[in-house]
């Protein structure tokens, strides 16, 4: 393999270096950059393996062609989120802002932020135009892996009523449960609950034809759970009654919904986000020059 001029220079000045780990010592190329023995140092524990050493060293590859390509593709922090990401430092610290920047290590802890906010913008480039799909199967897998899952669904309802407090000015609980019972039957005979509820009921909810959202049914009052026990889709509840309103209750629709669905999907697409962003990681290296010299671990 014939290697730029640039690439020689390099080798040939490495290896008139002394090869044991010395600090500063040369550990690794990538591309025109290097890797000394101090970058992974910090990581190093006594017992550490050679094989450990060496996936220091590969961690630290892997940064360095990402700052590469940050730098190829000029991807810079916003600087209002790094103002952002400061505030969130000094006050995690219980410092001011002004006191964080007048410590020492301030330059460093600027640098560092700066670093892992331009990475997290790398790896938004590389997947912004990404467009993954769950599979029915992937999930189910996943939710047969939580324990009691089918007894955590949430049980939701859209329902539409007709509510009456009183019949000619006349507060009797007897004439206002024969209307509801009268109206129900006219509703099971064909009659339209919708133009019954905007002629009848007494709580001026006419969009949607007096139709509910999805309500959670464990949130609803105990009456009414009570009172729509056992009904399907389409019937009407008996006339019941809550303080001082009687009322009946139409079910339009039911539903189990899975409560961490939402972010268990999202928890997929972030792994599938990852593997993409792991792959590509691996692309750009198998195309970079890349030289580890492990005798010095």
């Amino acid at each position: 393999m014939i290697f730029k001029m640039n690439k020689i220079l390099l080798l040939i000045c490495i290896f008139s270096f002394n090869i044991f780990a010395i600090p500063n010592s040369i550990i690794a190329i990538v591309n025109d950059d290097l890797i000394t023995f101090d970058q992974i140092s910090i990581d190093i524990k006594p017992n550490y393996t050679k094989a450990q050493k060496l996936a220091l060293v590969n961690q630290q590859i892997d940064l360095i062609l990402q700052l590469q390509k940050i730098k190829q593709l000029s991807i810079v922090p916003n600087e209002n989120v790094i103002n952002s990401m400061l505030d969130n430092i000094a006050l995690n610290n219980d410092l001011s802002l002004i006191q964080l920047q007048s410590l020492p290590q301030f330059d460093k802890v600027i640098n560092h932020v700066k670093q892992n906010l331009s990475l997290e913008g790398l790896k938004h480039f590389i997947i912004e135009n990404l467009n993954i799909e769950l599979t029915d199967v992937e999930i189910s897998k996943q939710l047969s892996t939580i324990p009691n899952h089918l007894n955590k669904l949430e049980k939701q309802i859209r329902i539409a009523q007709i509510t009456i407090n009183s019949i000619d000015q006349v507060d009797s609980d007897h004439l206002i449960k024969n209307r509801l019972i009268d109206l129900s039957e006219k509703i099971n005979k064909g009659d339209s609950f919708s133009i019954l509820k905007k002629n009848y009921s007494q709580d001026n909810f006419y969009k949607n034809g007096g139709e509910s959202n999805w309500l959670n049914l464990l949130k609803l009052p105990k009456a009414v759970q009570q009172s729509l026990k056992g009904l399907l889709i389409g019937e009407i509840s008996q006339p019941f009654k809550i303080g001082k309103v009687w009322r009946i209750v139409k079910i339009i629709d039911k539903r189990n919904v899975d409560k961490y669905l939402v972010e268990l999907k999202a928890k997929l697409i972030h792994q599938k986000e990852d593997t993409y962003f792991y792959n590509w990681v691996k692309k750009i290296r198998k195309e970079a020059y890349i030289k580890i010299f492990d005798n010095k671990l």
